[in-house]
């Protein structure tokens, strides 16, 4: 139980304590990529993302403990890339192939390394940005099924929980497992991180269609994502002074440590949003999806 500002009292889910190097959701999704490799015979994984993308860096030191190939398509600067430290640096060291290309190269230069791949006899698997497959949604359904254990043995339920959202694939698993433990009047709140409302919910509600028909739950949710767009500052690694602020002051007093860029906004936007509706008095989880490489840069 942490206890922040306002009297609120939360119950957090330390996903950023993830025992994997850097820890946070993207490790979490990386250790079940690691089976579905295995399990279907790849040795080579092609992905995307920012210069300090978490999602890259888990993926290129689960791909070096495999001895498997790992090619990134970097979404940035070259000069940016060989100076950060954080997550670019572990990617420099974990020895994926790392191509600096302009975002909207993107596809183009997936689909390119995946050919030079199966050329060089590797057989490749095609992650998408953020672990956007199957592997990546079904690990946090999994991580509900261990949430309601926890509580169940502190006679708890929460009645909201929040995280923050990116490109959709964690909040769509977790959606989907509540449903499936039973918990589907537990209002699920993601904060966008990035993405503006209509691209940001929609995704998000594709996904989660997909892995209730996986499981074989018959459910749309097409009128049942929450998607909160209204802490972006601006857009994705921009933030406020006063969520700085926030966020510092918050850490100072629970040891809780976020990034501005992830976990922040977060935590930032729930808090507001906790005030805005006078929700104190509620069971509030937080998913912490991690992101202290971010703060390291």
């Amino acid at each position: 139980m942490y206890r922040c500002r306002g009297g609120v009292k939360l119950r957090v889910v330390r996903d950023d304590l993830y025992p994997f190097v850097g820890g946070g959701s993207k490790a979490r999704k990386a250790v079940a990529y690691e089976v579905f490799l295995r399990e279907n015979g790849y040795n080579a994984i092609v992905t995307c993302g920012g210069i300090q993308s978490n999602h890259n860096r888990a993926m290129a030191l689960m791909c070096a403990k495999n001895g498997w190939k790992c090619h990134l398509c970097i979404q940035g600067s070259e000069e940016r890339f060989m100076n950060e430290k954080g997550n670019a640096l572990l990617d420099r060291l974990s020895g994926a192939e790392c191509e600096l290309i302009r975002l909207e190269d993107t596809a183009v230069a997936m689909d390119r390394a995946m050919k030079k791949l199966k050329e060089e006899g590797y057989n490749p698997y095609y992650v998408t940005g953020g672990g956007h497959n199957l592997p990546g949604g079904t690990c946090f359904v999994d991580a509900v099924l261990e949430l309601k254990y926890q509580c169940e043995r502190i006679d708890y339920k929460p009645d909201y929980l929040f995280l923050a959202s990116g490109t959709g694939s964690t909040q769509a698993g977790i959606v989907v497992g509540l449903d499936l433990v039973g918990w589907g009047d537990v209002k699920c709140v993601g904060i966008s991180v990035a993405r503006q409302q209509g691209r940001g919910k929609q995704v998000i509600v594709e996904f989660a269609n997909m892995l209730a028909a996986h499981y074989g739950l018959k459910r749309d949710y097409s009128e049942s994502i929450f998607f909160n767009t209204d802490y972006l500052c601006g857009g994705y690694e921009k933030f406020t002074p006063e969520m700085k602020d926030y966020l510092d002051q918050t850490t100072a007093k629970t040891g809780l440590v976020f990034s501005t860029t992830y976990s922040g906004k977060g935590f930032y936007g729930m808090m507001q949003e906790i005030e805005k509706y006078h929700l104190k008095d509620k069971n509030i989880v937080f998913w912490h999806t991690g992101g202290l490489m971010n703060i390291m840069k």
